[in-house]
C-alpha cells in the first residue's frame, strides 16, 4: 500500500536518507498539534512501533495515519524503518509520545519512533540501525552522548515515582507499556552502537548532513565498487549518459567518491558530471 505522500525535503543524516514531512504544513484534517517550543533538549526518547508487513514503506504509512487522525493524540518527531526515517515534527517543537503530560519526556526529549516487528529480523535490524544512525547524528549535533538516551518506560517510571539510575529505569518494564519492546532486551548493545556512530562522526570519518544531487556519467562504461575506494571490489558498472543520485561523498587517496542512492555502491566522481 502506497500513500503517496510527497515529501518537501529529502536529505540525509548520518547515511540515514530523511524524508521532511511536517505536520504543521500538511494539517488537512485539522488534527491537533503540540504548539510549544523545545527550548531545551536533553536527550533522545526511543520506542518501538509495530511494522507494518503488507506496506513497503510503513514509516510513511505512520505519517499519513497521524495525518489522518488514526494515531489518535501520538506526536512524535521521527518515524524510522528499514528504509530511512520521516520527520513529523520539527527540531524545535515539544512532542506528545512519552506520556508523561508536560514532563521532560514530552517536552525536552526528541522522539524516534522505531518501526520493527521483532528483535532480530532483518529489516527489524536495519531500521535498529536506522535509528541508532539518526540518534547518534541528533546527539552529536546537540552535545550529548549515550548516556542521553531515553526509552518510553523510562518516563513512564519516572512518572510512576520509580527511582532508580537512569539505565535501571530505562530497561525496567512499566505496567503500564514497555517500550521500545524489541531494543529493551539489547539496550546496552544499541548504546555502544549509538556510540560509535557519534566517534564516526567526531572524527569526520562519517557526514552529519548531506543533500543528494543527481549526476551523469561522463565516460564510456564506470565501475562501482563496495566502497569508497579502488581497493573494495566493483559491484556493477554503469554506463555514459545514465543519470544516478549521489546521497554521501568521502574522498580517499585524493580521489573524491559518491555513494549511488541505488544502495549499488559508490563511484568514482572525477568521471560524473553534476545535471
Amino acid at each position: 500500500m502506497a500513500n503517496g505522500l510527497v515529501p518537501d525535503d529529502t536529505f540525509y543524516l548520518n547515511s540515514v536518507r530523511v524524508n521532511e514531512y511536517l505536520l504543521k504544513d500538511h494539517n488537512i484534517n485539522d488534527i491537533p498539534l503540540p504548539n510549544e517550543d523545545l527550548t531545551e533538549i536533553i536527550g533522545i526518547t526511543i520506542h518501538n512501533t509495530d511494522d507494518l508487513p503488507e506496506v513497503e514503506d510503513s514509516a510513511e504509512q505512520y505519517t499519513a495515519a497521524t495525518i489522518n487522525g488514526d494515531m489518535k493524540d501520538v506526536r512524535v518527531h521521527y518515524y524510522v524503518d528499514d528504509l530511512g526515517a520521516w520527520q513529523n515534527l520539527p527540531l524545535n517543537s515539544t512532542g506528545w509520545h512519552a506520556a508523561d503530560g508536560n514532563g521532560d519526556g514530552n517536552t525536552k526529549t526528541i522522539a524516534i519512533e522505531t518501526i520493527m516487528s521483532s528483535e532480530d529480523d532483518p529489516n527489524s535490524l536495519k531500521a535498529r540501525d536506522n535509528a541508532a544512525r539518526l540518534a547518534a547524528y541528533l546527539l552529536y549535533e546537540n552535545g550529548l552522548d549515550e548516556n542521553d538516551l531515553y526509552t518510553h518506560s523510562y518516563w513512564l517510571n519516572v512518572r510512576d515515582g520509580i527511582e532508580g539510575d537512569r539505565d535501571y529505569l530505562n530497561t525496567l518494564p512499566n505496567p503500564y507499556k514497555t517500550c521500545p519492546i524489541y531494543i529493551i532486551p539489547n539496550w546496552y548493545e544499541f548504546k555502544e552502537q549509538v556510540a560509535g556512530y557519534i566517534d564516526e562522526l567526531k572524527s569526520g570519518e562519517a557526514t552529519a548532513r548531506f543533500d543528494p544531487y543527481p549526476v551523469e556519467v561522463s565516460v564510456g562504461t564506470l565501475n562501482v565498487r563496495g566502497g569508497p575506494g579502488t581497493d573494495f571490489p566493483v559491484t556493477a558498472r554503469i554506463n555514459y549518459g545514465e543519470k544516478y543520485m549521489i546521497t554521501d561523498r568521502k574522498s580517499s587517496g585524493g580521489i573524491s567518491w559518491g555513494k549511488l542512492d541505488s544502495g549499488a555502491g559508490w563511484v568514482d566522481l572525477q568521471y560524473t558530471q553534476k545535471v
